[in-house]
């Protein structure tokens, strides 16, 4: 009867070993899709959140009107984030049909048909390929490189005080608002003010530039790259004017340069009035400064002959892999495989500092040792 009962319970803890591991497979997949999912690069050629709110004299007409609405809003927001400013206007106009044939997919993430009325939420895939080419044979200038995401550190100095954590910091809550509306090319992301950030750095160590400060706030969030945004109101009573002095500085791993811009609005405008207007057009000329830098120079085809240390084959899967992802890479070519080498040679546009700097962006360092080019995986 003992021998019995002990079967039982082995059966019993072998069955509940069995739900436990299938649960537990379940939760590391599950696990690893999340990650993957975290960590893929953001397409600058998906577009999302279009919403179309359309009515006519049938719900499949107001659908169709929502579908072409949707698509062509899509690809000017599109064009809009890729094309340097000044170019925009030399955009040709195409029709809806040009533009089907650049999308790639759509998702309808959001969808609802009532009588004669249609509304739903799109997002768009587009054919990089078709864009490119559509661009490049129109001589119209463009980037699609991805920033890493950047810190800022907002200070607002009125009538003398400068503030970066204590309330009120309107600037602060200016660049908050801003922030909620996603951008693509150039995201940010501003500090929670927590106690520990407080303790990390105040308005003066960042008007200042404290290294230590900046750095130690910077791997609290675990990013590498920052810009202080230094915002100082005037009131100009001779010229009857609300100024806003802004005086961007950047910092971490990226070239540390210093940017002044002022804007103003009569006086007897709001505070916050000037500030919102302020931070949109900062973060604009921040955007297309960024563009401007990597912008693709298809006039200026190169390659580069590179050498990879490969300790096993997966090391140099993964390092050709996040090479081609680089956006200015145009091919990859394996010249020689060593044992303990491989010889590459890569197919990009623009100059060296260009492809190292996209490089950098994709964890891979291109070093230049007497002009005998190595790559490094840079591991998180």
């Amino acid at each position: 009867m003992i021998k019995n009962k002990n079967i039982k319970l082995i059966n019993n803890f072998k069955f509940y070993g069995i739900i436990y591991s299938i649960v537990l497979v379940f939760f590391l997949i599950s696990l690893t899709q999340a990650v993957v999912k975290a960590n893929e690069p953001v397409d600058p050629y998906v577009v999302k959140n279009i919403v179309v709110d359309i009515t006519s004299s049938s719900t499949t007409i107001a659908r169709d009107i929502a579908l072409n609405q949707a698509q062509r809003t899509a690809y000017l927001q599109l064009i809009n984030r890729l094309v340097i400013a000044d170019q925009i206007n030399l955009v040709p106009k195409i029709n809806d049909k040009k533009i089907i044939e650049m999308i790639s997919s759509l998702q309808i993430e959001k969808e609802k048909a009532l009588d004669k009325r249609y509304f739903a939420t799109f997002l768009f895939k587009f054919k990089s390929s078709k864009i490119r080419e559509f661009l490049k044979t129109n001589n119209i200038l463009f980037s699609e490189s991805i920033s890493r995401k950047q810190m800022i550190i907002p200070v607002y100095e009125k009538e003398g005080v400068k503030i970066l954590w204590d309330d009120p910091n309107k600037w602060r809550i200016s660049w908050k608002n801003l922030s909620q509306n996603k951008n693509t090319i150039f995201p940010i992301f501003l500090p929670e003010g927590s106690l520990s950030d407080i303790a990390t750095i105040n308005a003066n160590q960042a008007i200042i530039g404290n290294e230590k400060s900046l750095s130690k706030i910077l791997s609290r969030y675990s990013l590498q790259n920052g810009i202080i945004a230094h915002a100082v109101l005037v009131q100009d009573l001779n010229a009857n004017l609300l100024r806003l002095h802004v005086t961007l500085k950047k910092f971490g791993d990226q070239l540390k340069t210093v940017n002044i811009q002022s804007f103003a609005v009569p006086n007897g405008r709001k505070e916050e009035e000037l500030l919102e207007i302020s931070v949109k057009k900062v973060f604009k000329n921040i955007v297309e400064e960024w563009k401007l830098e990597n912008i693709i120079r298809f006039d200026n085809p190169n390659t580069i002959s590179v050498n990879i240390i490969t300790p096993d084959i997966s090391y140099l899967n993964r390092a050709i892999t996040l090479i081609k992802k680089t956006r200015v890479v145009e091919k990859v070519n394996i010249i020689k495989i060593n044992k303990n080498d491989t010889q590459i040679l890569i197919h990009f546009y623009g100059n060296n500092n260009q492809l190292v700097t996209s490089l950098q962006r994709n964890n891979i360092n291109l070093i230049n040792n007497n002009d005998y080019w190595n790559i490094v995986i840079k591991e998180n």
